[in-house]
């Protein structure tokens, strides 16, 4: 008689997910200003670079306001991945290393398929965003009265309610996917050698286990993220290499 042989195709298990408190963002935001102190430099080379490329695409946009509004918001859609390199100072802090700018670039090496797959989802959710935001706009104005009437057509027009509920509600929706796929994966490729599925679906249940943390977070990032618009941009300088310090921070906390 001929013996069989079974094979057992053994799982991993999930990475365990911890459950924090409502503050603990609030934290969080403590630890990533504490961070940006201890790497003054770097953080802020990153903010300047933030702050410049979206002042350069709503330049670009300025004769149409809607194009403006959406590649500002698309812009920050690819803020998860644009803050990588603010993810790794704070790793180097946390490790008793001198924060390095450069040491930071390099890094991503070290698990770039799973970060470069991850950037094509973000770029296709972009363009997606992107297309609905057109196709919005399409439905209540002519692209002759957006460049000739500008702002004055999407705040006082005949139909600018309807378009801004409906903007803001496709807006809300996308905007809600990135976060939720992204608030821990992205600095747990550039810790961890995982593939892509595991950081979206560990990132997943983060926000599964912590809704009412993650509501408060969400908050906070958008937050501040407006205030350092409202500088013309120059305020994200500050208030983007602070939400990548503390998302790290978070990644830290959240992920076993």
């Amino acid at each position: 008689m001929s013996e069989s042989s079974t094979i057992q195709l053994k799982r991993k298990p999930p990475v365990h997910v911890n459950k924090v408190g409502l503050m603990a963002p609030f934290g969080w935001l403590s630890k990533g200003f504490s961070d940006l102190k201890k790497a003054k430099l770097p953080s802020l080379l990153y903010g300047l670079v933030f702050a410049v490329i979206g002042l350069f695409l709503v330049f670009m946009a300025s004769k149409n306001p809607l194009w403006s509004v959406a590649f500002a918001s698309a812009f920050l859609l690819m803020g998860p991945f644009l803050a990588i390199g603010l993810y790794e100072l704070s790793s180097q802090i946390e490790n008793n290393k001198k924060p390095c700018l450069l040491d930071s670039i390099v890094k991503i090496k070290e698990n770039a398929v799973g970060l470069g797959f991850f950037v094509v989802l973000l770029s296709v959710l972009l363009i997606i965003w992107l297309r609905i935001s057109a196709m919005v706009a399409g439905v209540f104005f002519d692209d002759l009265e957006l460049i000739t009437k500008g702002w004055s057509v999407l705040l006082k027009g005949d139909h600018s309610i309807e378009f801004l509920l409906f903007f803001t509600f496709f807006g809300f929706f996308i905007a809600q996917l990135v976060f939720s796929i992204s608030v821990v994966s992205i600095p747990m490729l550039l810790d961890r050698k995982v593939d892509v599925i595991t950081a979206i679906m560990t990132s997943l249940r983060v926000v599964m286990t912590n809704p009412l943390p993650m509501l408060v977070w969400a908050i906070i990032i958008v937050a501040l993220i407006n205030v350092g618009m409202l500088f013309a941009f120059v305020g994200l300088m500050i208030t983007l290499p602070i939400i990548g310090h503390a998302s790290w921070h978070a990644y830290r906390e959240l992920v076993g």
